[in-house]
C-alpha cells in the first residue's frame, strides 16, 4: 500500500518574517505618498515682491511650445526673400556631350561641348515671388504676435485662477473660525444652563462642514498653483498681478494673424501662375569639333527653350493652393465674426463685474452689522441659535461674495486687455 506524501509547510520563519518585512515597507511606501500628497495641500504658496506679471509671463513664453514651428515659418520666409533676390528662377545645370566616329568610320571626326542651362524668370514672376517672400515675412511676424498673445492669455488665467483659489481657502479658513467661536459661545451658554447640550452638536456639525469646505479648496489650490508652475516654471507668485483697464483698441490679435495668413496664401497662389506652363530656359555652350582632315573648329552655341500650353496641368497643380486661398478666407470671416464677439463680450463682463462688485460692497455692508448685533445678541441670550446660525451664514456668504467680486472683477479687466491685444 502506497503511503500519501507528507504535507511540507509552504512558510518557514524565515519567509514568515520577510513577508512581514514587505508588507511593512509597502504601507510605509504609501504613508510617504500620502504625507507628500497632504505636503503639497498644505504647503504655502509664497509671493514675491519684485516678480511681476511680464516677467511671469516672459517666462512662460520660453517655455511654451510653438518656438519650432515659428523658427520653421522663419526660415522658410528668408528662403524665399532670398530666391526674390536671385538672378535666375531656378536651379541651373550642366550638359556635356561628346561625339565621336571611333567605332564607325574612324575618320578622326570628334565633337565635344559643354553648356551651361539656366532657367530664367518669366515677365513677373519675379515680382510675385518678392511680394510672396513679403507676405510670408509678415505672416511671420503675426504668428510671433499670436504665440505671446496666446501665452499671455493663458498666464492671466491661470494666475487669476490661483489668486481665486488662494482666495477661496482664506474664506474657508474664516468660516472654520468663525463656527469654532460659535461653538466656544455655545459651550459657554450650556455650562451657563442658557442652552440645551443639544446645541453643542449643531454647532460642531456646521463647523465639520466649514472644515471639509477648507479641504476641499485647499485641494483647488494645489491643483491649480501646480499648473502656474508647469506653465511658467516659476515656484512663486508675482505679489500683485492686478492691471488697468487699457484704452480699447479695434483690433484682435486672432484676426491679423488669419488676415496675413490670408495674404500669405494669395502670394502663394500668385507666384505659382506667374510661373505659366515653367521657366523658359537659356543655354549657354562652347563647341569644338575636330573634323575630316584634323582641321579643328570652336564655336558657340546659344539654345532657348520657351514651354507652353498645358493648361489642364497648371490648373491641377493651382488646385491645392486655391483650396488654401478659401481656406484662408473662411478663417478670416470667422475671425471677423469671433472679434466682434469677443470685444462684446469683455467688455459687457467688465460692465456686469462692475455692478456685481458694488452691489456685494454695499451688502457686505449691511451684514457686517447685523452680524456684530447678533452675536452681542445671542451672548445675551436675546436670541436663539438658529438666528445666530442664520446671520453667521448670511455673513459668511456676503463675504464670499464680495471677495470673489473682487476677483472677478480683476479678472474681467484682464480679459479686457487681453482682447484688446495689451500684455501684461
Amino acid at each position: 500500500m502506497t503511503r500519501p506524501p507528507e504535507l511540507v509547510p509552504t512558510s518557514s520563519p524565515r519567509l514568515l518574517v520577510a513577508a512581514l518585512l514587505l508588507a511593512a515597507l509597502a504601507q510605509l511606501a504609501q504613508a510617504q505618498e500620502v504625507g507628500a500628497l497632504v505636503d503639497e495641500e498644505n504647503a504655502p504658496i509664497t509671493t514675491d515682491s519684485t516678480l511681476s506679471l511680464n516677467e511671469a509671463f516672459e517666462a512662460a513664453v520660453i517655455r511654451a511650445p510653438g518656438a519650432a514651428l515659428l523658427a520653421a515659418a522663419a526660415e522658410g520666409a528668408r528662403d524665399a526673400q532670398a530666391r526674390s533676390r536671385s538672378l535666375i528662377s531656378g536651379v541651373p545645370s550642366v550638359q556635356l556631350r561628346y561625339l565621336s566616329d571611333r567605332l564607325q568610320s574612324r575618320q578622326g571626326v570628334t565633337e565635344s561641348e559643354v553648356g551651361f542651362d539656366l532657367p530664367l524668370w518669366r515677365w513677373g514672376q519675379r515680382q510675385r515671388v518678392a511680394e510672396f517672400a513679403q507676405a510670408s515675412q509678415q505672416g511671420v511676424t503675426e504668428d510671433q504676435r499670436l504665440h505671446r498673445w496666446q501665452v499671455a492669455g493663458a498666464v492671466r488665467e491661470s494666475y487669476w485662477e490661483v489668486r481665486e483659489a488662494q482666495q477661496r481657502v482664506d474664506l474657508a479658513r474664516r468660516d472654520v473660525e468663525a463656527f469654532r467661536a460659535l461653538e466656544a459661545d455655545v459651550g459657554r451658554r450650556i455650562a451657563a444652563g442658557d442652552a440645551a447640550p443639544g446645541e453643542r452638536l449643531i454647532a460642531e456639525g456646521q463647523r465639520v462642514e466649514r472644515e471639509a469646505v477648507q479641504h476641499e479648496a485647499e485641494v483647488m489650490l494645489a491643483d491649480r498653483f501646480f499648473g502656474w508652475r508647469t506653465l511658467t516654471g516659476l515656484t512663486v507668485m508675482p505679489n500683485a498681478g492686478e492691471e488697468r483697464e487699457a484704452p480699447k483698441v479695434d483690433s484682435y490679435l486672432p484676426l491679423d494673424a488669419a488676415r496675413a495668413t490670408a495674404a500669405r496664401a494669395e502670394a502663394a497662389l500668385a507666384s505659382a501662375r506667374s510661373e505659366g506652363a515653367g521657366s523658359p530656359r537659356l543655354l549657354l555652350g562652347l563647341r569644338h569639333d575636330t573634323q575630316d582632315g584634323g582641321a579643328d573648329v570652336d564655336s558657340l552655341a546659344t539654345q532657348l527653350t520657351l514651354p507652353f500650353g498645358g493648361g489642364s496641368h497648371r490648373q491641377a497643380t493651382l488646385a491645392p493652393l486655391k483650396l488654401e486661398v478659401a481656406r484662408a478666407r473662411d478663417a478670416v470671416s470667422q475671425m471677423e465674426r469671433e472679434s466682434q464677439l469677443a470685444h462684446h463680450e469683455a467688455k459687457h463682463e467688465l460692465h456686469a463685474r462692475e455692478t456685481a462688485l458694488a452691489d456685494a460692497a454695499r451688502r457686505m455692508t449691511l451684514v457686517v452689522d447685523e452680524l456684530s448685533l447678533s452675536r452681542r445678541a445671542y451672548s445675551l441670550g436675546e436670541i436663539p441659535l438658529a438666528e445666530r446660525l442664520l446671520s453667521e451664514l448670511r455673513a459668511a456668504e456676503a463675504t464670499r461674495i464680495h471677495l470673489l467680486a473682487f476677483i472677478a472683477h480683476s479678472r474681467a479687466i484682464a480679459r479686457f486687455n487681453q482682447i484688446n491685444g495689451v500684455l501684461p
